[in-house]
């Protein structure tokens, strides 16, 4: 009995010491937790953000790029995040995010011990993952906001400590909705991309306001993972969590067990939009960024403010008409999808006439642009060089000539693998040049009456130079303006020897023409090189009256509140070149778009209104051009490969009116549909039928039949003394001439 008893007083003597070191470790767990406490509170691992820096949180939120109608093209961004009011959060979006994150939100303040003893004991003691982390909505916010600095093994204690007292200071200061609203804005959902909306975006291509309940549910899924749930890398990874988003929101009494079984059977449905590789208008971006950087730096000098242009979610309101932008991208690949595959059989084994073979190459894994998207293929470097060597390039810029306005600007065929902007480069600009010359010869009071020779000619000066007419034609005497319209180089030639080098130059150079033009007969064809930017400044100016002005992108910028920072102001422009001279150019060039090399712009794509144009094509067809305006647009074009020795055999692939004009008639259609052109019967001033001419002052007059023949057999006297037509040898030639002239002057152009 004795015994028994003893080894009972020992028992409960075993159990009173385990119970007193149990007790002790607790009180000194705890101790040691209160003084950890203390110490991080206190700032031993650095300092706790103060109630100043809570109250003024603010997140740095993108600046935003639209379109002339406001259409969003892009941003600028340290973080992909655009800030949005509590009233643009749908409610299903705050239950999605509260059943799944923190289901007490509504009843703890900041903290939630409950979760606490739950980690400590399900996850930390039993080891079950599946019980969820202890973190709260309001402890999620205080790590976004403040980051986790790096404490070496006690690292995680430390930041945990830290957010759940930041977390604590927070509800203060903040309403529940409040933080709602800052954590919305600022946790981050993967792909650099920073807030609810940018996801919605990203991801949805809507606004946050308009997420339904199955995308609202998959978006709070990602937040667990932001890259092994991603929707467009991990769709199965996506779909399984969002399904258990919408199963937490449906046990938490959030979402109807009807509705619940409806949707969490619907599929992903994404709307990718990743507007910072692959926008509609991202060499356009480019420019404009420069453009505003150099605005907002005058900004904040004139007026001592610090805007940033990455963090301050500034608005840019620009001058680019998205609907025209978007179809002159889809005309630019449309039509190279086609001349590319033409140009890839000529092509067809020569690749190393082009390219230098190394004896052994590896063959790995590379991205490559194709017109029918980005591919991954395993090839050697000297394949992944010849694809893109042999391939076919296009600019495009068009701009209202009435202001400057850029309305279309496509630098090139893909902004991310190809970003060298070709709207800006220099290559030849063939017969496109050649409205200069004739501009500064009706300067020099030559008339589009005035007889040009078509004699073919050899310059011994010029190293034996014979240039010729594309289609070979030559002889006898042409007007001017129908050398013009037909693009004919024989008669130019001619026309820049009568003109003069001087007069040529200075006219370039006054209508915006950077370099100085080579003192050489071929520049007259040329053989010099000028951007689309600089060609479309010069063809405003016939558009506009003789009037140009100067370029511009940006209509306005605001900040974040929408007080406007810079206002693009209406300028007078520049009087380049005198309005009837301007007008009798914009009239010989309707006779080249009617008549001569942009004849098809009528006759196969159908347009209505009265256009200018000018084809260009450079020696073997290695650079091809189309210019075209009206009052109300001017538009350049140029295709051909980055090296000029890749080109096509022939014009009837390679010519300005065969590779360029086919991109520019989808814009100008479009250009058509425009409300605000109904009231243009004809842009132009004038209407050129097939029964009119061009006096030598450059106006429209109806020609009688008598007269029309004085003048091609010599006997009409015009009113410049270089108005004149040599004396002819024959009389029968005289009479075949009349009767071409006559058909060509009234039979006019098929179409």
């Amino acid at each position: 009995m004795r015994k028994k008893n003893r080894r009972k007083k020992k028992r409960s003597s075993w159990k009173i010491k385990l119970l007193k070191i149990i007790t002790g470790i607790v009180l000194l767990t705890a101790a040691v937790a209160i003084l950890f406490i203390a110490a991080v509170n206190a700032g031993w691992f650095g300092a706790l953000p103060g109630d100043e820096e809570l109250t003024s949180i603010t997140n740095e939120t993108a600046t935003l790029v639209l379109s002339s109608d406001e259409k969003l093209l892009g941003k600028y961004f340290a973080q992909n995040r655009t800030n949005i009011s509590y009233e643009q959060l749908p409610q299903h979006l705050v239950d999605a995010l509260v059943a799944t994150e923190d289901v007490r939100y509504f009843q703890h303040e900041g903290f939630d011990s409950k979760s606490y003893l739950r980690v400590f004991f399900k996850t930390l003691l039993l080891g079950d993952r599946s019980a969820g982390g202890g973190s709260t909505i309001t402890q999620q916010l205080a790590k976004n906001l403040f980051g986790r600095p790096d404490f070496g093994p006690l690292t995680l204690p430390v930041n945990k400590v830290k957010e759940a007292i930041v977390a604590y200071r927070l509800e203060k200061h903040y309403t529940k909705k409040e933080i709602l609203l800052l954590y919305f804005n600022t946790v981050p959902f993967g792909e650099n991309v920073y807030g609810i909306e940018a996801a919605a975006n990203r991801y949805f291509n809507t606004a946050t306001q308009n997420l339904s309940v199955q995308q609202a549910a998959l978006l709070v899924g990602i937040l667990k993972a932001n890259t092994y749930y991603n929707p467009r890398l991990h769709p199965e990874n996506a779909l399984r969590r969002r399904n258990t988003v919408l199963a937490l929101m449906n046990s938490y009494g959030y979402l109807p067990d009807k509705e619940y079984q409806k949707i969490k059977k619907a599929p992903l449905n994404l709307d990718y939009a990743n507007l910072r590789a692959e926008g509609p208008a991202n060499y356009f971006l480019a420019r404009v960024r420069e453009r505003a950087e150099d605005i907002i730096r005058q900004v904040n000098k004139q007026k001592k403010t610090s805007y940033d242009l990455e963090n301050d979610g500034l608005r840019i309101y620009t001058t680019l008409d998205l609907r025209m932008q978007q179809e002159a991208r889809k005309a630019v690949r449309n039509h190279l999808t086609q001349k590319q595959e033409i140009l890839a059989r000529e092509l067809r084994g020569k690749k190393s006439q082009y390219i230098e073979k190394k004896q052994q190459e590896d063959r790995q894994k590379r991205e490559l642009f194709t017109w029918q998207g980005a591919i991954v293929d395993s090839i050697t470097r000297s394949d992944s060089l010849w694809h893109y060597k042999k391939m076919l390039h296009a600019g495009v810029l068009a701009a209202d000539p009435r202001n400057g306005a850029i309305k279309v600007w496509v630098g090139g065929n893909h902004h991310r693998y190809l970003p060298f902007d070709l709207v800006t480069a220099r290559r030849t600009a063939a017969s496109a040049f050649k409205p200069l010359l004739y501009t500064a010869a009706l300067q020099k009071d030559y008339s589009p009456c005035t007889y040009l020779s078509n004699k073919e000619k050899v310059f011994e000066e010029y190293e034996g130079w014979r240039p010729r007419n594309y289609d070979n034609s030559s002889g006898g005497f042409v007007a001017m303006w129908y050398a013009l319209a037909h693009s004919m180089n024989i008669p130019t030639i001619d026309l820049y020897f009568k003109t003069g080098h001087t007069q040529l130059d200075y006219l370039c150079r006054r209508m915006g023409v950077e370099r100085p033009v080579p003192e050489s007969p071929a520049a007259a064809l040329g053989a010099l090189e000028l951007s689309l930017k600089e060609l479309v400044s010069v063809y405003a100016a016939f558009a506009n009256f003789g009037r140009q002005h100067d370029l511009f992108m940006i209509s306005r910028i605001e900040d974040a509140q929408g007080t406007v920072l810079y206002q693009h102001h209406k300028a007078s422009g520049f009087q380049a070149i005198s309005d009837s001279v301007a007008e009798t150019m914009a009239l010989m060039l309707h006779k080249a778009a009617r008549e001569g090399t942009g004849r098809s712009l009528y006759s196969r794509y159908g347009l209505r209104h009265a256009w200018a144009s000018k084809t260009g094509t450079s020696q073997n067809f290695s650079d091809a051009r189309f210019m075209v305006f009206n009052r109300n647009l001017v538009a350049g074009v140029w295709v051909g490969a980055y090296d000029q020795k890749i080109h096509f055999g022939s014009g009837s692939n390679g010519s300005g009116a065969a590779l360029a004009l086919p991109i520019a008639a989808p814009i100008l259609q479009q250009a058509e549909q425009k409300r605000e052109w109904a009231e243009y019967d004809a842009p132009l001033r004038f209407t050129i039928d097939t029964t009119d001419i061009l006096n030598c002052d450059g106006k429209v007059e109806q020609r009688t039949l008598k007269t029309i023949i004085n003048a091609v057999m010599g006997d009409m006297k015009g009113d410049h003394k270089t108005d004149t037509i040599p004396e002819q040898k024959k009389e029968k030639k005289k009479e075949g001439k009349v009767k071409k002239f006559f058909k060509k002057l009234f039979g006019g152009q098929k179409e």
